[in-house]
């Protein structure tokens, strides 16, 4: 380490405190605190408009609901974060409300990450048993075990990520970084990849075969109608693609980023290179707030007119689609005596 000037003013080559590659921290200094404050402003009532929408739908005995939920109150929790972290990249890298705050940010933050994989999983393994295995799927859908369930993945999530921050990012008085350090060592990259490797290439491949495995099953299911059958190959696909899209970009870089620093002989100089790509794919793992309100609220009937309370444009637009449909004489077929309230709830 070259400097242990605290103040980025006072260091206008980029050299301080765990920067001894001297990084330019301007390269982020305009498009993610943009990229946040659009996520923020947007991202912070539609997510409690949702959280508001689906409170009532928990009470319908569908365990769907709770683990919907439970994804939009991590996104929720992420979204708070976001202020802090557009001061931060604002000042470039500079953090000024001390390390505690620093340590605690960046753990909801990623707690909130991780928690929402574990749900995407979860939703998707659910709408696989509610549609292949019906009733084993009566077995897992308790509300009370669903509840629980989703409380044991936060507990799971929060206690190892907290040990691991504790001691991979100890606090440091000098340091005006936040849980960032360049060159990364050796240590903390074998703890990136295996991170890595645990947070989306795995939760991946079980999002994809269950896809697959989903898709067979609902051809053989002759209960539904064409139209819901449409809908739920709708909502698995967006799943697919939402996942792809949002966690994509920075799984991929950082395997790039941790793998070169493992064999690139100029550590620094792989750092420099790595640095803007990467930070635009952690950019993108808040849009998340914004896709998956939508995704959840307006794909699927009952939502729509749960959040229909809350938003008297869509209650009229809904209104209206129902006047159209009624003037057609178009119905939509309800099979009676099948678990179609649980495939669609």
């Amino acid at each position: 380490m070259e400097s242990n000037s605290e103040n980025p003013l006072n260091n206008p080559s980029g050299y301080r405190y765990g920067n001894s590659c001297g990084i330019d921290f301007k390269q982020d200094a305009v498009f993610l605190p943009v990229l946040y404050g659009i996520f923020f402003s947007l991202g912070t009532p539609l997510n409690i408009l949702a959280l508001c929408g689906l409170y009532k739908l928990i009470k319908t005995e569908n365990v769907l609901p709770v683990y919907v939920l439970n994804l939009l109150l991590a996104d929720l929790i992420q979204l708070l974060t976001l202020p802090l972290w557009i001061d931060y990249y604002t000042n470039d890298h500079h953090w000024r409300f001390g390390p505690r705050v620093c340590q605690f940010t960046s753990l909801c933050f990623y707690i909130s990450m991780y928690v929402a994989i574990f749900f995407m999983c979860i939703i998707a393994l659910e709408r696989h048993m509610a549609i292949a295995c019906p009733l084993k799927f009566h077995f897992l859908s308790r509300l009370k075990s669903a509840r629980w369930f989703a409380l044991g993945v936060w507990v799971m999530v929060t206690v190892p990520l907290s040990v691991a921050f504790n001691k991979l990012f100890p606090v440091h008085a000098n340091c005006t970084l936040c849980v960032e350090k360049y060159p990364s060592e050796g240590g903390f990259i074998t703890y990136r990849l295996i991170t890595l490797l645990m947070s989306f290439v795995i939760p991946l491949a079980f999002i994809l075969i269950l896809h697959v495995k989903t898709m067979r099953s609902l051809m053989a299911v002759t209960a539904l109608a064409s139209k819901e059958k449409r809908r739920i190959k709708s909502l698995l696909t967006l799943l697919v693609v939402t996942f792809l899209v949002v966690l994509g970009p920075y799984h991929v870089t950082g395997y790039v980023k941790y793998l070169g620093l493992l064999f690139h002989r100029d550590s620094c100089a792989w750092e420099r290179a790595i640095f803007l790509p990467f930070q635009l794919g952690r950019g993108l793992l808040s849009l998340n707030s914004l896709l998956d309100p939508v995704f959840y609220i307006f794909l699927r009937n009952d939502f729509r007119s749960a959040a229909a309370r809350y938003l008297p444009c869509l209650r009229r637009m809904t209104w209206g689609l129902s006047q159209a449909r009624a003037s057609c004489g178009a119905s939509e077929p309800v099979e009676r005596g099948t678990n179609n309230e649980n495939l669609m709830a």
